[in-house]
């Protein structure tokens, strides 16, 4: 049988559905989990792979830097872990 699981192994991508840590300018680290746009609720750290930071963490692994251009500004973050 088929065995569903939501834990990613170490050094796997960022995917939808994967919870995220990430630094900005070495900044207290910020968690947030992937979800599609329906789902989202950036207050409760719940942010659309559509979003421009969700967009920027797809694909990413661990220890890689981001680069998402935002509302705010350009935001450069680091991938911490994913889970």
């Amino acid at each position: 049988p088929a065995e569903i699981t939501t834990e990613l192994a170490e050094g796997q991508e960022v995917i939808v559905g994967a919870t995220v840590t990430i630094v900005v300018d070495g900044s207290t680290p910020e968690q947030y989990t992937l979800v599609g746009p329906a789902e989202a609720d950036p207050a409760s750290g719940r942010i659309s792979h559509e979003s421009p930071i969700g967009q920027a963490m797809l694909g990413k692994r661990k220890g890689d830097t981001a680069i998402a251009d935002t509302p705010a500004g350009q935001l450069t973050f680091e991938i911490v872990s994913i889970a």
